[in-house]
């Protein structure tokens, strides 16, 4: 076996490990279980779960970048939607579009991405590294936006904006039971709309 596929053959490891042990530590609680019980939690060794992980915190971190990853950037999604749109389209509405994806992964994930969001708002050291996650979403989609508009102010609080409402609309969706993220969404960039009204030349 190639050290190419061995690397990867880990990162998907990598990822299953990550992405059992945030869903172990959402329904048990984050501070309530020690790296050991999830360990034991999603069936492997001590060992093992150490040679992947420095810590329950890395692991957690690591699900949320693996998921981020496999469903693709806001600011991909942002420079896609734009390169398609029609002249004239405004900015605001890009990013709407942009943000459509989200639903599918809010209706197929249900309940146990709720308590994984709220898990990671809740506990002040991954609370930390969503902070910062958030900061590059913001950093990517304005660079993206930069390049079509020339107005390095405008990107930034357009970016800031867009990733801000989808924020929003994420959290009040994980902490309201039956809810949908659509109209959630609809009504934070609606909210900012009209604040946010530029246009593609």
């Amino acid at each position: 076996m190639s050290n190419e596929v061995r690397a990867r053959s880990r990162e998907v490891l990598r990822a299953e490990f990550a992405d059992a042990a945030a869903t172990f530590c959402a329904e048990h609680g984050f501070d309530q279980v020690t790296a050991d019980e999830i360990a034991h939690g999603i069936g492997v060794s001590r060992a093992t779960f150490f040679r992947y992980f420095a810590s329950k915190e890395d692991a957690v971190v690591s699900a949320a970048r693996s998921s981020a990853a496999r469903d693709g950037t806001f600011a991909q999604r942002v420079a896609e939607t734009a390169d398609a749109a029609e002249p004239g389209t405004t900015v605001w509405a890009i990013m709407r579009t942009a943000a459509e994806p989200m639903i599918d992964t809010a209706e197929t994930r249900g309940d146990p991405l709720r308590a994984r969001i709220r898990m990671i708002t809740d506990v002040p050291a991954l609370k930390g590294h969503l902070a910062s996650q958030r900061r590059g979403e913001q950093s990517a989609v304005a660079d993206v936006l930069r390049e079509r508009l020339g107005d390095d102010r405008a990107a930034r609080a357009l970016a800031a904006a867009g990733v801000a409402a989808a924020d929003l609309a994420w959290q009040e969706w994980a902490r309201t039971p039956d809810s949908k993220l659509r109209p959630l969404l609809d009504a934070y960039f609606t909210a900012l709309g009209d604040v946010a009204t530029t246009k593609l030349g």
